[in-house]
């Protein structure tokens, strides 16, 4: 089962509409919404706020055909709409791509297809979810085209998308681990460049199998396979003048590397099964959580496509590198789950909200948004206590109960000075100036530095007395051997306990 969706078919009872509704509620845990008129679409849309419109084009009400959806691509551009399309309706689908609608679902309904088509777009809704239009333009220090970072190195990323944009003929390849936001790097730079006007055209290399990737991205022409009864125009043509995203480029076949490739270096293509070369204008941004160096030393990627990829590179930093930016986060991912929800907003308990800020994050920014989704689902109070956290914090329980035992200064006044020049073990003390200078008074502390620098200055204090020796420093600190080494890699101490 996918995660929980909401749809929205704008149509006249018919059999598609019902034959739909079977194949939706047979496969997936959602709602179903029907309407028949425009005013009863609308009030649907502002009451229920679905996930995806499903739209036929076949509908006998000549409001929720076609007209609708151009309408709908303006007035809300960030709705995922569906359109059920007759296979013979050729001209239709082409008008359908022009209006950048990504998904479409062919009638008569096949199971299979509508499955396949509605977990797409479903997966599209995990990684891509709507934003305000205002935020979206916000371009305030701390909200940047849907991306929250007050951070230093977010700015940093902020800035140079902005420089990134203003050349809008680089190509860029965008790196970062997955549920970073690559694609929303992807879209920022588009809609700040001069080519904003003109399609955004995101395709991901891993989720369509190879055999389809090809005639997804170049087309093909009539008579080119068995089936292809029409010519179809591709995602780099569709891209004209536009943006043309390719994430996870690492996972692309390399006989399509090359005709990639030439796409870059002559500004032209071939659909599959045409003889004639199509020239053009069509801006590259590309993404991978892959080390393409390493994809390239063993042969699994083109060396110079590689290149002509990365003249412009951005790195995306994980949520773990930036942590300073997650209670805006979690603050923001709150408003937007409860605001759709029609629920208060939820606080977490000092022991939750420390664990969320020292946990892990492997999915980075998803996985928070997934989480803060989950308990605005399953916890319907006003407060969530670190019990209430999936079992994957339990581990972080010691340290984050550790928080609560600070209640003074003199429990934790232990100075810089004392670990570094003394050779005593670390004894509490009772100066006025707390450890690494923090001011108590003033309110609150950052734990997770605090207790960072409080580590760091107890290996290099252990290293010290070891004179170097990392077996006796790992036993003076009651450590594994292996841990010790981890930490000072980490941390970048090689050596610093001779200085």
């Amino acid at each position: 089962m996918v995660p929980s969706i909401s749809i929205l078919i704008a149509s006249e009872p018919s059999e598609n509409s019902s034959v739909l509704q079977s194949h939706i509620h047979a496969a997936f845990d959602s709602t179903v919404h029907q309407t028949q008129s425009l005013s009863e679409l609308y009030d649907c849309l502002e009451k229920e706020h679905p996930d995806i419109l499903v739209v036929d084009t076949s509908s006998p009400v000549p409001e929720l055909g076609i007209s609708l959806i151009k309408r709908l691509r303006n007035e809300s551009p960030s709705l995922l709409i569906l359109p059920l399309i007759s296979t013979d309706r050729r001209q239709l689908i082409q008008q359908l791509l022009s209006l950048n609608v990504q998904f479409y679902i062919h009638t008569p309904l096949e199971a299979a297809e509508t499955t396949l088509t509605l977990t797409r777009a479903t997966e599209y809704l995990q990684t891509h979810r709507r934003v305000p239009s205002a935020e979206l333009k916000n371009d305030n220090s701390e909200c940047f085209h849907g991306m929250i970072g007050g951070s230093s190195i977010m700015q940093n990323l902020f800035e140079l998308i902005r420089r990134v944009a203003d050349d809008d003929e680089s190509t860029v390849l965008i790196r970062g681990e997955s549920g970073t936001g690559k694609e929303m790097v992807a879209k920022a730079i588009h809609s700040r460049s001069a080519r904003a006007s003109k399609n955004f055209v995101p395709v991901n290399c891993a989720a369509i199998p190879d055999d389809l990737l090809e005639s997804e991205l170049f087309g093909y022409t009539k008579g080119a396979f068995t089936g292809a009864t029409s010519n179809k125009i591709g995602r780099i043509q569709y891209a004209e003048g536009g943006t043309l995203f390719l994430d996870e480029i690492g996972d692309m076949k390399p006989s399509l590397q090359a005709k990639l490739l030439r796409v870059l270096q002559e500004k032209e293509f071939e659909p599959v099964g045409a003889l004639k070369s199509i020239p053009v204008d069509t801006r590259v941004l590309a993404a991978t959580h892959c080390d393409l160096e390493h994809l390239v030393s063993v042969g699994e990627f083109r060396e110079d496509l590689y290149y002509r990829l990365s003249v412009i590179p951005v790195n995306i930093p994980s949520l773990k590198e930036r942590r300073e930016d997650i209670p805006q986060l979690i603050e923001r991912f709150v408003r937007n789950f409860t605001e759709k929800r029609n629920r208060e907003p939820f606080t977490f308990s000092t022991h939750a909200y420390n664990a969320l800020i020292n946990f892990e994050w492997r999915g980075n920014v998803r996985e928070l948004e997934n989480l803060i989704q989950h308990m605005s689902i399953i916890y319907s109070g006003k407060e969530i206590h670190f019990d209430d956290l999936p079992e994957k914090f339990l581990s972080l329980k010691d340290l984050v109960e550790s928080a609560e035992q600070i209640k003074s200064p003199e429990t934790v006044n232990i100075q810089r000075d004392d670990i570094l020049n003394n050779s005593a073990p670390p004894q509490a003390s009772t100066t006025q100036d707390p450890i690494g200078n923090v001011a108590w008074h003033e309110g609150q502390v950052d734990f997770r530095e605090l207790i960072n620098s409080f580590e760091t200055e107890l290996i290099v204090h252990a290293m010290k007395l070891a004179d170097g020796n990392k077996k006796e420093a790992a036993r003076l600190l009651n450590l594994k051997r292996t841990t010790l080494l981890e930490k000072i890699k980490k941390k970048d101490l090689q050596d610093i306990w001779k200085k």
